[in-house]
């Protein structure tokens, strides 16, 4: 009977032994759960969304008249769409008069260029098949002045002859009469002693003497229109060089000058096709037509009037909110963040994962009568998308819409969080006077 009594008080105590035991590992694998395990820690802010962006206001620079409006208030426009256009009468009529400016001036330059480096004339086929009128009246031009100037040249050129001959003859001629000169004196020398002797009359001798000075005069003259005719000669030379070069330094000039004037109408002309160009007023960006403000096709459109509003589409949305200044030291530019929008359930459409952008410079103190003011620190947040984490589109959000913005700043143990109230406690314990 004992040891029966015995056994069934064994049972219960060899129970709750193993309870004691197994409430002691469950508290100890608790604990080092709570040691080891980290959760992100987070501060959180309350706030609202706000514009990211202002208003478009499309314009146009030089204004005219409005030849059709492509959109309506409400529409929805991409980047460069089309939105309204200007009538280009006007401008397209000033573009086609500087090209074609510009292609005479083309035509011109190519003339130029071959007369000022003296090759024939043979423009770029590009020039050929793009301007043929221009380009043949260009070379009838060249081969003209071409023409002229080989005329000028054939008759300085026969003048240069001409004078080149004569010096020839002159120095044939001076030769010729110092030979007979010398002639004469020898006879004259042979017929004197005769003289004396009386074998030929003196008056033979005197008509030698006379001969032999009429041909030393003509001999002198001779000599001295040799360099005449020299100077001559190189004059007609110098003329028939200054010709050439005259013709080809003119021409290098008027190349010049007309490179300078086609890069000055090349500048006009982009800036005639430019206004061309903007006659087809453009959206800047995607977003809602808000407001047209001009209506009427044929209305005038002064230079840089707003002709229309666009609020632009972003695909992220901007968010300002209001921190603790206790938050603050653990806060920086860059850090991730998780914004609620109250408007949207988060466990049905999650949330908006995003960065914080900035943190105002100092805290801000709200002056309400009758209230106690608490501070706090403004930051800005931009969401990476406009469709938050459980849908794959977007939602529609409009500005003023109130978030919850959870900014990441760190890791924690389990056991941190179990016993910061209590080490919280202990160093504000026992203070008091």
């Amino acid at each position: 009977m004992r040891e029966s009594s015995a056994a069934l008080m064994e049972g219960p105590r060899f129970f709750s032994h193993w309870i004691l035991w197994l409430t002691l590992l469950f508290v100890a694998c608790a604990f080092a759960w709570a040691a080891l395990t980290e959760v992100d820690e987070f501060a959180v802010g309350e706030g609202k969304v706000i514009p990211s962006s202002q208003v478009q206001i499309v314009q146009n620079l030089e204004g005219g008249i409005v030849s059709e409006i492509m959109v309506k208030v409400g529409d929805k426009a991409q980047k460069d769409q089309p939105l309204m256009r200007i009538d280009e009468t006007r401008f397209a009529a000033s573009s086609r008069e500087g090209q074609a400016k510009d292609q005479a001036l083309l035509a011109r330059i190519a003339r130029l260029s071959a007369e000022a480096e003296n090759t024939p004339f043979a423009p770029a086929a590009r020039l050929e098949k793009d301007m043929p009128g221009l380009i043949a009246e260009e070379r009838k031009l060249y081969l003209s002045r071409r023409s002229e100037l080989q005329a000028n040249l054939a008759i300085l050129k026969q003048q240069l002859d001409q004078k080149r001959q004569e010096l020839t003859e002159k120095r044939a001629r001076a030769a010729q009469l110092q030979e007979s000169r010398a002639l004469i004196g020898k006879e004259v020398a042979m017929m004197r002693p005769m003289a004396q002797q009386g074998v030929v009359s003196e008056m033979e001798v005197l008509r030698l003497e006379r001969q032999s000075s009429d041909l030393q005069g003509e001999l002198d003259a001779t000599r001295l229109a040799i360099p005449r005719l020299e100077s001559a000669l190189r004059e007609a030379q110098q003329k028939l060089d200054e010709l050439v070069a005259r013709f080809r330094a003119d021409a290098a000039k008027d190349l010049s000058q007309a490179r300078a004037d086609q890069a000055a109408l090349s500048a006009a002309n982009a800036a005639l096709d430019d206004r061309v160009t903007r006659t087809m007023v453009r959206a800047p960006l995607a977003g809602t037509i808000k407001q047209i403000k001009i209506n009427t096709v044929g209305g005038v459109v002064q230079p840089g009037m707003d002709m229309i509003e666009i609020v632009p589409d972003d695909d992220t949305l901007l968010i300002e909110a209001k921190v603790k200044p206790a938050d603050i030291a653990f806060l920086h530019p860059g850090q991730e963040a998780l914004v609620k929008l109250t408007a949207y359930d988060f466990s049905i459409y999650g949330g908006f994962p995003a960065t914080l952008e900035q943190i105002s410079a100092d805290s801000i103190t709200p002056d309400k009568p009758g209230e106690k003011p608490e501070s706090y620190y403004l930051i800005r947040v931009r969401t990476k998308s406009n469709h938050p984490s459980g849908r794959k589109d977007a939602v529609a959000i409009i500005p003023g819409m109130v978030a919850t913005v959870d900014i990441k700043t760190g890791r924690k143990t389990v056991l941190h969080y179990l016993l910061k109230p209590i080490i919280k406690t202990r160093d504000m314990a026992l203070r008091e006077r």
